[in-house]
C-alpha cells in the first residue's frame, strides 16, 4: 500500500491490478488480490456432506429437550450450535434419495453442552454405567422418589435438591414398510426432591434407571441392539438453567456402513458427482494452455457421468455407471438382495437389466422391495417425527 502524490493523485478506481481510494485528501493505492481460493475444495465438500444427518438428529431429539446448548445466546440459537458443535465429530453421509426418505442414523454426537460437571459414563449397552454413586439404595417397583433423590445428593457432590436427572435411549430401527433407517426416542426425567412417595418407575425408565456397581446404570438384563443412550444433569440456579455437557453413547452397527469413502462417494455421486460441484486443480502443462488459446472451441472432456443409486442401500446393488464418452450405449444391471426383489428404476423402466444412451449428466437410481411387498423408496413415514 502507498499514498500518491503528483499528478495522478486525485485518481479513484481501478487500473490494472492497482485499486486507487481517496482517504483524508491523499489517494491511497493497493494492489488487487489476484489468488482466489476455491470455495468448494474436497475438504470444504465432506463437511457438507455431514450436515444433512446432524440436522436430522437435531429434528428427532429438539422436541424432547429445552435450553440444550444454553438457548439463543450472540444471537445463535441452539440448533447452530448443535450443528456447529458435531460438524468435527463422527461423519454420517446421507445421499440425496437418503435425505429425501428422512433417513437417521444414531451417531455419537454432542446433545447438550453447559457448565455442569459431566456425567461420566463407563461402558456401553448394557453394560453402561455413569458415575451417580447411589450408595446401598436397591432400585425396584416400590422404590420412591424420594428415596432415589436422598441416595443421589447425599452421595455425590454437585448434586441438589432440584436438580434434574433425564435419561435418553435413541433406538435405530428400520421402518418395516419403507425400509428407511429410523429413530425412535425414549426419554424420561427424576427431579430430585426431598420427599415424595411417588414411585421411581413410573416417571423414569428401567433401561435407564437401575443400578450396577452401586452407581446409576444401564438395565444389565436389557438387549438394547442399535442405540444411542445418554444420562444429562441439569440445575436451575438464580432462575437459569445449567446443563451438563453430554455425548450420545452410541453402539449402532448400522452406523459404519454410513461413515467410510464409499458412503461418502456414493453421497457425492447422489448430488451430481464431485466434478459438477466443485472445480478441479488444473494441472496442464504451459503448451496444452497455449494451445486451447488457439482453438478455444475444443472441449477438453466430453465424457458424461452415470450415477447408479440402489434405494435402500441393502436393497441391491446396481452396476453400469462411470464416465462415458456422449452418446456411448451402456448396459446397467440392478440386482436385488436376499429377501429383496427389483421393482423399477427411476425413470419407470422396469427391465432390471437395460441398455440405455449417454448423453448427459444423469443419475438413475433402482427401487428395491422385500419380497413379501411394501415399496422401499416411494413412501415416507407419515405424521412427524417417530418418538
Amino acid at each position: 500500500m502507498a499514498i500518491l502524490n503528483g499528478i495522478i493523485s486525485k485518481l479513484c478506481g481501478s487500473a490494472g491490478n492497482l485499486t486507487f481510494k481517496r482517504n483524508g485528501g491523499q489517494t491511497v493505492v493497493s494492489e488487487k488480490i489476484t489468488q482466489k481460493k476455491d470455495a468448494k475444495t474436497g475438504q470444504q465438500l465432506k463437511q457438507r456432506m455431514k450436515w444433512a444427518n446432524i440436522i436430522r438428529e437435531y429434528q428427532v431429539l429438539q422436541p424432547y429437550m429445552k435450553l440444550a446448548f444454553g438457548g439463543t445466546r450472540n444471537r445463535r440459537s441452539d440448533y447452530h450450535k448443535f450443528v456447529s458443535s458435531n460438524l468435527s465429530h463422527s461423519p454420517v453421509y446421507l445421499t440425496k434419495p437418503d435425505v429425501n426418505a428422512g433417513i437417521c442414523i444414531v451417531a455419537p454426537y454432542e446433545i447438550t453442552h453447559g457448565k455442569v460437571k459431566s456425567i461420566s459414563v463407563t461402558g456401553k449397552g448394557n453394560q453402561a454405567v455413569t458415575d451417580i454413586d447411589l450408595g446401598d439404595l436397591v432400585i425396584t417397583a416400590e422404590t420412591t422418589v424420594a428415596e432415589f433423590s436422598n441416595a443421589v445428593v447425599q452421595n455425590n457432590r454437585g448434586y441438589d435438591y432440584g436438580d434434574q436427572i433425564t435419561y435418553f435411549l435413541l433406538t435405530q430401527e428400520v421402518n418395516d414398510v419403507t425400509h428407511v433407517p429410523m429413530v425412535n426416542v425414549d426419554a424420561s426425567s427424576v427431579v430430585l426432591v426431598r420427599r415424595s412417595e411417588t414411585k421411581l418407575l413410573s416417571l423414569a425408565d428401567v433401561r435407564g434407571f437401575s443400578i450396577q456397581e452401586g452407581c446409576l446404570a444401564a438395565q444389565q438384563d436389557h438387549d438394547f441392539g442399535n442405540h444411542g443412550m445418554v444420562w444429562i444433569h441439569s440445575q436451575k440456579r438464580k432462575n437459569k438453567t445449567e446443563i451438563s455437557a453430554q455425548y450420545l453413547i452410541v453402539e449402532n452397527k448400522l452406523l459404519e456402513a454410513y461413515q467410510n469413502d464409499e458412503a461418502y462417494e456414493e453421497a457425492v455421486n447422489s448430488y451430481g458427482g464431485s466434478t459438477d460441484i466443485f472445480l478441479s486443480p488444473d494441472e496442464k502443462s504451459n503448451k496444452e494452455k497455449a494451445d486451447e488459446v488457439v482453438s478455444p472451441t475444443t472441449p477438453t472432456d466430453t465424457k458424461k457421468t452415470l450415477t447408479l443409486v440402489a434405494n435402500p442401500m441393502g436393497g441391491g446393488s446396481v452396476t453400469g455407471g462411470g464416465k462415458y464418452e456422449a452418446g456411448t450405449e451402456v448396459t446397467i444391471t440392478a440386482t436385488p438382495s436376499e429377501n429383496y426383489t427389483f421393482k423399477r428404476w427411476s425413470d419407470n423402466d422396469t427391465s432390471a437389466s437395460r441398455t440405455i444412451t449417454v448423453n448427459s449428466n444423469q443419475t438413475l437410481t433402482a427401487y428395491f422391495e422385500t419380497v413379501t411387498g411394501g415399496d422401499s423408496s416411494e413412501q415416507t413415514p407419515g405424521g412427524g417425527l417417530e418418538g
